[in-house]
């Protein structure tokens, strides 16, 4: 149901205050908000014939009232011998009515009586709640009508007056809406990059052979004909599937639809392709990211910041582990002093290069000859160690590349890592100073515990390691768990997932080269 010239952040205002009235499409598609269990979402469509000899049913009907000013689409419309019965279908489950499908569906009654110039006591209407398989009959009762007029006035005087929310650190953190009502008193950085919240997360799928497929709004993970995992969309932020896993194309079509992209990739984690809606709108903010290729200024001192972050979190990780002397710190603290004295990105790179010189020489010090660890190699990596970095790193690459198409930024675009052909080189900008906490310590973490062993690696016939299926399953999980981890994020002043804390710094990003704040501010573990 639709109330003409009624904006939106009335809408969101009025819907986060204490009395909440649901309405469907205002100016768009806002959707009536039911809250159901995980595992209780059900497909709304049912197949049912249109017609019959006494009673002729209709779905998706408009329906409009000018004496009341509202208008919107109604489920389905049966009407039997002069009597005509207004059905609003609901997936959720209930054990009674709520007030505001009440309302909602007296509406409805209303709007179709006047457009099709029924008469209002020939009305009835019916919710049906398709979880809990219950119906309830609903008829447009005077003291239905009084209420539903008390309501849309209320909307009306909101829409032209609308109030100012107080602050609650509590609710107002992790809520979607915080960048439409949260008060202009509060931080304003904190308002441009706040996270969207809610508990979406990525899936991912590297059985061999899997099968995902949908089964109403949910998406279903099935192997050997059985169903491994049934998930509602709404709860996956990103879909990564990893080498010969297939999808079928509703469920394709339920996840883009929904912005939320499917990431392919080989079964070592490195990228293929991505499938999502489209290019973002935000063509203003595609044509600054652009500009900035030509700001040889701006993008140094962007590229600067991300050294930074990602210099200080590699000294975390090696005081963490007590991989470190007091003369080591002194040489990396110096190092990172001389990012400012950079006039290239080729200085910057080379400094970044003699930062990660040290770091892996202390780490390898650490793992001994056990591993076979003697630093960085790639390409392919030739023990287990940098087997497990390639891997993390490629993880890491998607994830932070899901959260740039999110925001709309373009992926291939980046500033301290230059263009080139077919390479995210944003993506590998935003990850620099998570690799060291997120990737690198989880991996000393596993093998100080033992949670690793050498016979998950196996060994190609050219000479490269890389993990087996049983050290694969586990080091996902182990990265999944990393990234729901909560870490104290300065930008914010408070505790956020490291999934979070990524797609506030995509935001972060945004924002400077839309020059909405002055410089790029890396994320540093602090406590």
């Amino acid at each position: 149901m639709k109330l003409e010239e009624f904006p939106i952040y009335a809408i969101n205002a009025y819907l986060y205050c204490p009395y909440r009235f649901y309405i469907e499409h205002v100016k768009g598609e806002f959707e009536d908000n039911d809250h159901t269990a995980e595992g209780r979402f059900i497909s709304q469509r049912e197949n049912t014939k249109s017609q019959t000899k006494n009673w002729k049913k209709r779905s998706q009907i408009f329906v409009q009232s000018e004496r009341y000013r509202i208008f919107g689409f109604v489920d389905q419309v049966i009407e039997n011998r002069g009597k005509t019965k207004v059905v609003e279908i609901k997936k959720g489950d209930a054990s009674h009515p709520y007030l505001n499908d009440v309302m909602q569906l007296t509406a409805y009654m209303l709007a179709y009586a006047e457009s099709y110039d029924k008469k209002i006591e020939d009305m009835e209407g019916e919710i049906r709640y398709v979880g809990s398989n219950k119906k309830f009959k609903i008829t447009p009762t005077k003291r239905r009508v009084s209420k539903l007029q008390e309501i849309l006035q209320d909307m009306r005087t909101l829409a032209e007056d609308p109030p100012q929310p107080t602050y609650s650190k509590k609710k107002c953190d992790p809520c979607s809406l915080v960048n439409i009502c949260l008060p202009q008193k509060e931080n304003a950085l904190k308002r441009k990059i706040m996270p969207s919240g809610g508990d979406a997360q990525p899936l991912y799928v590297a059985t061999q052979g899997a099968y995902i497929g949908r089964n109403g709004e949910s998406v279903s993970v099935n192997y050997n004909g059985r169903n491994i995992v049934k998930i509602h969309y709404s709860k996956i932020s990103a879909l990564h599937l990893m080498g010969n896993v297939q999808i079928s194309t509703q469920a394709m079509k339920l996840l883009t639809s929904n912005s939320i992209p499917v990431v392919f990739s080989d079964t070592l984690g490195r990228y293929w392709f991505v499938c999502h809606s489209g290019f973002s709108k935000n063509v203003p903010l595609r044509i600054k990211q652009l500009q900035l290729t030509q700001d040889e200024e701006k993008r140094m001192a962007i590229s600067k910041r991300i050294l930074e972050g990602k210099i200080r979190n590699q000294l975390y990780v090696l005081k963490k582990k007590n991989l470190t002397t007091k003369q080591d710190n002194r040489v990396l603290l110096s190092m990172l002093k001389d990012l400012d004295r950079c006039k290239s990105i080729d200085e910057l790179m080379g400094i970044e290069g003699q930062v990660a010189s040290l770091y892996f020489d202390k780490i390898s010090e650490k793992l001994g000859s056990n591993w076979g660890f003697n630093g960085r190699n790639r390409r392919p990596p030739k023990d287990p160690i940098n087997a497990l970095l390639s891997f993390g790193y490629s993880i890491l690459h998607n994830v932070v590349l899901s959260a740039i198409m999110a925001t709309g930024l373009d992926p291939f675009i980046g500033v301290l890592h230059r263009e080139h052909y077919g390479r995210a080189s944003l993506a590998l900008d935003i990850m620099e100073e998570f690799r060291p906490i997120i990737i690198d310590l989880e991996i000393l973490s596993m093998i100080n515990l033992g949670q690793i062993k050498k016979s998950d690696f196996s060994e190609n016939i050219g000479g490269a390691i890389f993990l087996a299926d049983k050290g694969r399953k586990k080091f996902l999980e182990v990265i999944r768990k990393r990234l729901e981890t909560k870490r104290y994020y300065r930008l914010l002043d408070s505790r956020v997932e490291y999934i979070r804390i990524i797609e506030a710094q995509v935001r972060v990003f945004e924002k400077c080269i839309l020059g909405e704040i002055d410089t790029y501010i890396p994320f540093v573990v602090e406590r």
